[in-house]
């Protein structure tokens, strides 16, 4: 199944470009779930949003939509002293309320943070879920990396992003992940419409999140019909 949108929703400078001009930002989710059907969210990077939110982002949404959470910085960015276990696992317990869709936990690794294992498999104990790894240093980038991420069933993040290296594309298990972060026209689209359509096939789930400017959702639309050859929803 391909998943596809773009990192959050909540955004009034799309009004007049994706959302109708007078629609209330509380009817934002609704739409955008009518025309998408994955969104990646961002804020939780920073503050896991409340459980009456979570419960009604999930009554708002079919059951086919997905939420991919990124995990709290403070399990990857914080001290060594700091408990990042302690932290995964109330993560995860607080997200749960989403039930069937919550889709994979998004664990961003920050550029200054080289390949620790222990750290990661440790990590993806504690989340005790399915979750996709993005790495910002290539030390990451080895078959030790990715055989701890293939024990626990998570994705490696492949990231079009001119700042961060690209991680290969690897097979790792049955979820695939892509962050695509750059201004794209049709042909430079084109290749990536190519690879998901590649990973889909040897694949249970793949999700694509765009970067959340105006032309995104418009983005997003294009590569699920074309990479999933499904119509797009009107």
């Amino acid at each position: 199944m391909l998943f596809a949108g773009t990192s959050g929703f909540s955004y009034s400078t799309w009004k007049g470009a994706f959302y109708p001009s007078t629609l209330a930002g509380s009817k934002m989710l609704r739409y955008y779930a009518e025309r998408l059907n994955g969104v990646e969210l961002n804020g939780s990077f920073y503050r896991t949003p409340p459980e009456s939110t979570l419960l009604n982002w999930a009554a708002e949404t079919p059951p086919g939509f997905r939420f991919c959470m990124k995990a709290n910085r403070g399990l990857t960015y914080s001290a060594e002293t700091f408990d990042r276990v302690g932290l995964a696992r109330i993560f995860t317990e607080r997200i749960a309320v989403l039930g069937p869709r919550l889709g994979p936990v998004l664990l961003q690794f920050p550029p200054v943070r080289q390949k620790n294992l222990a750290l990661l498999d440790s990590l993806l104990t504690a989340l005790g879920r399915p979750a996709a790894a993005e790495f910002r240093h290539e030390s990451w980038f080895d078959d030790e990396t990715f055989r701890v991420i293939r024990e626990h069933a998570g994705a490696l993040v492949v990231t079009d992003e001119e700042k961060w290296p690209r991680a290969p594309v690897v097979d790792l298990g049955a979820v695939a992940y892509f962050r695509l972060r750059r201004g794209y026209t049709n042909a430079s689209l084109q290749p990536w419409v190519e690879q998901v359509r590649s990973a889909a096939a040897t694949h249970e789930e793949v999700h694509v999140y765009f970067k959340h400017d105006r032309s995104s959702p418009a983005l997003a639309r294009r590569l699920l019909r074309l990479a999933a050859r499904e119509p797009v929803r009107r």
